[in-house]
């Protein structure tokens, strides 16, 4: 479906038209049609350190996902289960995202996982990117955190204009 400008000068008692209510499905459809959204779900666990002091990318060549919008707001998504993958009694992870070289959260991101000896944690978390500039724009899931963690196969990380 193509945008077609919408009618604008309408007078007081004229009727609408089969025409004019086929504009309007069409534009809304157009409207809908236009959302760029990107996805990855991971097929086997993700293993990393997570040691570093300060965001490092999770995976790089996989959770890094690039959209090209018509500028406004996208949404970002991250559904995941870690698992410590050491031996200390405990791994603290920070999430963020980093939307074209500039990182969302503060020091301590925008969520945060502390993973138990033995023990698998869920981790979902949703973060809305406000007033995105038009083009193409890199979404990249950042990390940090003392010790080894691993995310799990079936983690999902997405990106969808708004």
């Amino acid at each position: 479906m193509t945008w077609t400008a919408p009618k604008t000068d309408w007078t007081t008692g004229e009727l609408i038209a089969a025409d004019d209510m086929n504009a309007i499905g069409e534009n809304l459809a157009a409207l809908n049609n236009q959302k760029a959204t990107a996805i990855y779900t991971t097929t086997e666990s993700i293993f990393a350190t997570s040691s570093s002091r300060s965001f490092v990318d999770v995976d790089s060549a996989n959770l890094s996902l690039t959209i090209t919008t018509t500028g406004g707001d996208v949404m970002v998504h991250l559904l995941a289960t870690g698992h410590r993958h050491d031996n200390s009694d405990r791994v603290h992870m920070l999430f963020d995202i980093d939307v074209d070289g500039n990182r969302q959260g503060g020091d301590n991101g925008l969520a945060r996982m502390s993973l138990d000896q033995a023990y698998s944690q869920n981790l979902s978390f949703t973060y809305i990117v406000q007033d995105l500039d038009p083009g193409s724009h890199t979404f990249k899931l950042q990390w940090k955190g003392g010790g080894m963690g691993r995310m799990q196969a079936g983690a999902q990380f997405w990106v969808r204009e708004i």
